[in-house]
């Protein structure tokens, strides 16, 4: 079955990549009888934390990492082809697609102004993951989506990303009338992503969390106290990412 994962959050800095990079390395822990096979799509194509250099590529379970720009019509009508490739495979195998989205996207292609991108996420199954700030700007967007793209939002994943703080600083998310109306009465569940230490985040920088622990960064392996800070929060974001592979294909 195919199953496509749009990790988005609209504004920069909330924590997109990081979760589509922890989403990746959730998968590939699994063992061989039940991992999927993994698809990964970078569209932030002027920062591409996933598949830019040094970052994701083919192998260990993915079939293909690729750069796509879903801010034109064209990069939709791409996408729209690997949809329709990976379909198929997905009728007889688990497949998931993982999907990278850039910041400011809603303006570009969530506001009807690609007529093809509720066909193309119809066509992939896509389940929206919500990268959540503490700001009434986070709300907003994903308010956005809702009135431009309701029926491919009736549900979803929101995650508290906690390099904003503890959970109990996201009042604002909580009190919104759309946490009511999406996560306590709807189709939603909701997430919380780790905060992953500064130094470990720039020691490891593009390198995928799978490789670091395997092969190390740049050859040389992770330092014996990162990689038990590594290892922890992975343990954690794969709590936060096993909710995401919950919510299931309406």
């Amino acid at each position: 079955m195919l199953k496509t994962f749009i990790i988005d959050g609209d504004k920069g800095g909330v924590g997109k990549s990081m979760a589509a990079r922890a989403l990746i390395h959730h998968y590939l822990a699994r063992d061989d009888s039940t991992r999927p096979k993994i698809v990964v799509i970078d569209a932030d194509c002027s920062n591409p934390d996933v598949c830019g250099t040094g970052g994701i590529r083919v192998g260990s379970g993915i079939i293909q990492a690729s750069l796509v720009d879903l801010s034109t019509e064209d990069g939709w009508i791409d996408f729209g082809t690997l949809v329709g490739r990976f379909s198929e495979i997905g009728k007889n195998i688990d497949l998931r697609i993982v999907v990278n989205m850039p910041a400011q996207i809603g303006t570009r292609a969530f506001d009807g102004s690609i007529p093809i991108v509720n066909e193309v996420l119809r066509e992939a199954n896509a389940i929206p993951v919500w990268m959540l700030s503490r700001t009434h700007e986070s709300i907003r967007a994903l308010e956005y989506r809702l009135e431009n793209m309701g029926p491919r939002y009736q549900y979803g994943v929101a995650i508290k990303n906690l390099f904003f703080g503890q959970t109990d600083k996201f009042g604002i998310w909580e009190a919104s009338p759309l946490h009511q109306k999406l996560v306590v009465e709807g189709e939603w569940l909701g997430a919380e992503l780790p905060e992953l230490n500064d130094q470990l985040a720039v020691k490891i920088g593009r390198t995928p969390f799978h490789e670091v622990l395997s092969t190390g960064i740049d050859g040389k392996p992770l330092e014996f106290g990162y990689r038990l800070a590594l290892n922890s929060w992975l343990q954690k974001a794969g709590a936060a990412m096993a909710r995401v592979e919950e919510v299931e294909v309406a």
